[in-house]
């Protein structure tokens, strides 16, 4: 939203202060302001020109030779491709020498064959907008040749705002002029306004209003109007259009743009020729679109308005009701009897028909957040004053009504002790009443209570922590004193209250990873190439997504972090550990054919730098990371079996199974999984489901009796084949009932030449107890040599040489 210093000053006193005054008080009243810009400036060396003759340049079908004269000076010759020039035009000629606002310095060039002195500047070029179609023409009358630009323009100020989504009544001048004059403590100037009841002999076309359901259209108001005197837009208005972004196009088009960003209510207006097509009376609808309707938009692109609310006339449609207007009906050059619309609409299906046709106007965007009805006769007697002041028009008997104003807002009682309470600070009766009243608020004090009634403007207050809210900003959150908030409740002693989800983060964020959340949207049609316990589950698309690259609703959470490393490593990053605990969305499984929403934790670290080529040191900590978090937050035993997933390479990927089910997978990225995703080193990850195996509070303390004997610690280090595995090894030295065998635990796994083709090393370390005695360095031995016939046994383990 842009709105313009001058035009903010026609409401509120401003000479005294300056922008960045201006910004900041903005800014702290809860309107930020991102941007402050210049209009107008530097345009001191390019004056007011008339283009006294006019030619085709020989040998071109688009440039033209035009001369143009400025009193005191010889005329000049300037070629321009601009289509709308034409003889006895007034100009804006930069001369040879002068350097336009945006840096260009314009000389004297040679263009096909033809000395061409200076230039004839379209509004882009002078920074007075971003039209280029043609050059700016002014208004004989309301300029002077040779006057310089800058008198024409007269500087300006540009305030870019960031408008919140509940205010809609700040995306116009006047609401923000309501705003700065509250802050400022100031008054705000009224807005010169036109009768809006007419009385007098009927036009040759009557008009009435139709409403097939009041819930979409509480209000709508129609007037009849005669362009008696038919001319352009006066200079000071198109100025103000074109310093907010505005380009102008013809009168009457011009104050229906300037009504709305001036009051922030959209009016439209249709040619009633056109729209009653030679019928004495004319019924304006608004209904429904039907199957099969169609309308050519202002925009000249047919759309289907089936399901959206349309504006009729005589039952056919004739706009996009607070989205667009059509074509056919549209205000041209001749028209000379114009309806005026001003209404009210659901924003629900505004926001709707703006979304499914991919479509947001100036219009729309203020429909959609909720515009108070209030604001349309207003905006309806604002533009009849400008239409007979300016265009000197005249307005027919009526208007035509449909629908009623709805009721003025219903009191909200607050007490100036709960507002100093939510405030955290001491704020007397009269005090919150006077920074209400600056708001247009109607306020009723009595002892302590104030009885509300908020502006018809503004829909966002309903409650009284919204006044609340309102008292603080505008007398200012700097007086709020820098408090520590009471304790309102004990903190709970439970440890066993505590989520799984933070449980699990603590040992992630332990383990040297870093939490992220990436986004659930996803592309409906391109699938990664690696989509952990997503694999082979059916996606869920989107009835109305947001944007076509956002169809589809994840169904990993591993496949967001890969992303995420690829742009780290973009970034130059080498070293990526990030995990996420997320729902995922599994299509068609759960209940009623709605999609199971199960809660994954997936864990990726990607390395491209020095540490890159340790990928099966970082492989095996990502599965102490598992461990652990099997270890405290599961109520089973956790087991690791060889898998094979989509995207990760067969001979390093694993499944984690606890209690006979499969909870989760982890291994290293594939070769060529890794080339799709552009990432360079090597990539190992994890994702598990969470939900079912990880319980809140983690796994039951368990009372561990204190053993009255030393143990003692033996490593053993053996040689396997290469495809032997961990798990049934385990189990297998578990299954010789090794009495005293107290925990076992690999410590290293080694392959390279020092061992022989097709086989690894595996390195154990054994703790033995005796419960009534000190075990000895033989008796050791002897319990290390029962582990090795047990391993030799389940995988055909061998003692490692030189290990003994």
């Amino acid at each position: 939203m842009r709105v313009s210093h001058e035009w903010l000053s026609q409401f509120v006193e401003l000479g005294d202060l300056g922008p960045a005054r201006i910004a900041e008080a903005l800014t702290l009243s809860g309107t930020e302001v991102e941007r402050v810009a210049e209009f107008g400036h530097g345009l001191e060396p390019v004056v007011v020109a008339e283009v006294v003759e006019l030619a085709q340049l020989g040998g071109s079908d688009h440039l033209w030779l035009a001369r143009v004269a400025v009193p005191g000076e010889p005329a000049r010759q300037v070629v321009c491709g601009a289509p709308n020039l034409s003889q006895g035009a007034l100009v804006a000629w930069a001369r040879p020498g002068t350097r336009l606002p945006g840096g260009m310095e314009i000389g004297q060039r040679r263009i096909r064959g033809v000395d061409s002195c200076g230039m004839l500047c379209a509004p882009d070029e002078l920074g007075l907008g971003v039209d280029h179609e043609g050059v700016i023409l002014l208004p004989r009358g309301e300029v002077e040749l040779g006057q310089p630009l800058s008198q024409v323009f007269p500087p300006d100020v540009v305030y870019e705002l960031e408008v919140l989504s509940n205010r809609a009544d700040c995306l116009c001048h006047l609401g923000v002029a309501r705003e700065l004059a509250a802050v400022l403590d100031r008054p705000l100037r009224d807005l010169e306004l036109g009768p809006i009841w007419r009385s007098g002999s009927p036009g040759e076309v009557s008009v009435e209003v139709s409403l097939e359901d009041p819930g979409d259209c509480p209000l709508y108001l129609a007037e009849c109007l005669d362009l008696v005197r038919p001319g352009g837009t006066p200079l000071w208005l198109r100025r103000r259009l074109m310093a907010v972004g505005g380009r102008p196009i013809s009168m009457v088009v011009d104050l229906a743009n300037y009504v709305m960003l001036e009051m922030g209510q959209p009016v439209h207006t249709f040619d009633l020729d056109r729209l009653a097509a030679g019928r004495a009376k004319v019924v304006i609808g608004v209904r429904r679109g039907r199957p099969g309707e169609v309308l050519r938009c202002l925009d000249s692109s047919e759309r289907q308005l089936e399901g959206a609310l349309v504006i009729t006339g005589d039952g056919r449609p004739v706009a996009l009701a607070g989205v667009i207007g059509g074509l056919e009906t549209a205000v041209g050059e001749q028209t000379r009897q114009i309806v005026l619309e001003a209404a009210s609409f659901n924003w629900v299906s505004i926001r709707r028909t703006s979304r499914r046709l991919g479509l947001r106007t100036d219009a729309s965007s203020r429909f959609e957040r909720s515009l108070s009805p209030a604001l349309v006769p207003t905006a309806a007697q604002r533009f009849l004053y400008l239409f007979e002041t300016l265009a000197g028009g005249r307005v027919r008997p009526g208007p035509a009504l449909g629908g009623a104003l709805p009721p003025p807002p219903e009191p909200i009682v607050v007490s100036s002790r709960r507002i100093g309470g939510l405030l955290g600070m001491e704020v007397p009766p009269e005090q919150a009443a006077s920074a209400l009243r600056r708001l247009q608020f109607g306020v009723t004090v009595s002892g302590e209570e104030l009885e509300v009634v908020p502006a018809a403007v503004r829909t966002d207050i309903r409650i009284p922590e919204d006044l609340t809210e309102e008292v603080g900003r505008i007398l200012g959150y700097e007086l709020v004193p820098a408090t520590l908030p009471p304790l309102r409740s004990a903190p709970s002693g439970d440890p066993g209250r505590t989520s799984a989800a933070r449980l699990a983060a603590e040992i992630c964020l332990g383990a040297g990873f870093t939490e992220a959340i990436s986004s659930c949207l996803v592309h409906r049609d391109r699938r990664g190439p690696v989509l952990g316990l997503g694999e082979g589950v059916a996606p869920t698309s989107l009835s109305n997504p947001l944007s076509s690259q956002l169809g589809g609703l994840r169904v990993s959470c591993a496949a967001g972090l890969l992303e995420a490393c690829q742009l780290n490593q973009s970034r130059g990053q080498e070293r990526t550990q990030l995990f996420e605990w997320g729902r995922v969305f599994w299509g068609g499984e759960g209940q009623g054919g709605r999609p199971q929403e199960p809660e994954l934790l997936a864990l990726v670290d990607h390395a491209s730098g020095a540490e890159a080529g340790d990928s099966a040191g970082r492989l095996d900590r990502l599965l102490r990371v598992v461990e652990g978090l099997a270890e405290r937050l599961s109520l089973g035993d956790v087991e690791f079996r060889p898998g094979r997933h989509r995207g990760l390479h067969p001979e390093r990927c694993a499944e984690v199974w606890d209690s006979g089910q499969c909870r989760g997978v982890l291994g290293q990225l594939a070769p060529a999984s890794a080339a799709e995703l552009e990432l360079r080193g090597t990539t190992v990850l994890a994702e598990l489901r969470v939900d079912g195996w990880l319980v809140a509070g983690g796994r039951p303390g368990r009372g561990v009796r204190l053993g009255k004997t030393p143990s003692l610690s033996v490593d053993l280090a053996v040689t396997v084949p290469e495809r032997a595995e961990l798990g049934p090894a385990r189990d297998s030295v578990r299954s010789a009932a090794i009495v005293e065998l107290e925990q076992i635990r690999l410590v290293d796994q080694y392959q390279g030449d020092q061992l022989p083709p097709g086989t690894k090393g595996w390195t154990f370390r054994l703790v033995f107890r005796h419960p009534e005695r000190t075990l000895t360095h033989r008796e050791g031995e002897q319990l290390r040599s029962r582990v090795l016939a047990a391993l030799s046994v389940a995988v055909g383990a061998e003692l490692r040489a030189g290990s003994a």
